[in-house]
């Protein structure tokens, strides 16, 4: 699995491949740009998991540890957050890149020809008929909305603290709050800024603990969720969204 990590400053392939000890690793090409804004990859290993006893934590123990490489851009990971919170998964992928290829810019990388997601004064430039052609009607609103704050806070949100940078983006009108919590989860590392009661995150656990009482109920499932991490619901969240698609580059797209 291959994808790029882009910024104003800097464009860099990141590369997942299978490591023998199981878990993936990840390779960091730069394509463009500084040399010096190189992505931090975090290392999370299932063993740290505390919570003995679950089913869950067996089936991730098995599935080994995962490497992801965090976002450096705000645009960046906003526009990653609002195709996870708005579009089923594998159709986001495909939307995403489709507008990328047509809309973005491209670069030539050792792996061949990637492209990057038009940058936020492409998209407000855009006219309704493009969004829709593209198939970006359900996300145009949402992804208008994260072009202006971008634009708005320049690279002012580079000096904010992670909770007062979620609770700018909150205010952003349709799913604000589930969208900042992907988008800071994605700058931050930390995936407590992912909602407990996430659609993505109750999906998985009754996948991967199919015989369980977990709540279907949304607001039951996050405080019995919050009650298992614990301290650790960031580590147990993004191995959780990692697993099954185990490419670990984001969770999204």
């Amino acid at each position: 699995m291959r994808r790029l990590v882009w910024s104003s400053e800097s464009v860099w392939l990141v590369v997942a491949s299978p490591s023998p000890d199981g878990g993936h690793e990840i390779s960091l090409e730069w394509v463009a740009g500084r040399l010096d804004t190189e992505p931090r990859v975090d290392v999370i290993d299932p063993a740290v998991l505390t919570a003995t006893g679950f089913r869950l934590r067996e089936v991730l123990l098995a599935a080994g540890p995962v490497a992801r490489a965090r976002s450096g851009d705000l645009w960046d990971a906003l526009v990653g957050a609002v195709f996870r919170c708005t579009i089923p998964l594998g159709c986001a992928r495909t939307l995403y890149r489709d507008a990328a290829v047509g809309l973005g810019a491209g670069y030539d990388t050792p792996v061949g020809r990637e492209w990057v997601f038009p940058a936020p004064a492409q998209i407000l430039a855009l006219p309704e008929d493009v969004f829709d052609a593209y198939g970006l009607t359900r996300v145009r609103d949402r992804l208008r909305s994260a072009a202006s704050i971008v634009r708005g806070m320049r690279s002012g949100w580079r000096h904010l603290s992670w909770n007062v940078l979620y609770s700018c983006l909150a205010q952003m009108p349709r799913d604000g709050s589930l969208i900042a919590g992907a988008a800071v989860a994605d700058l931050s590392g930390d995936y407590r800024f992912v909602v407990s009661s996430d659609f993505l995150i109750r999906k998985q656990v009754h996948a991967g603990d199919p015989g369980s009482s977990w709540p279907e109920n949304a607001l039951r499932f996050s405080f019995r969720w919050q009650a298992m991490t614990g301290i650790q619901r960031s580590d147990w969240t993004l191995l959780l969204l990692a697993h099954g698609t185990r490419h670990a580059l984001k969770t999204v797209p």
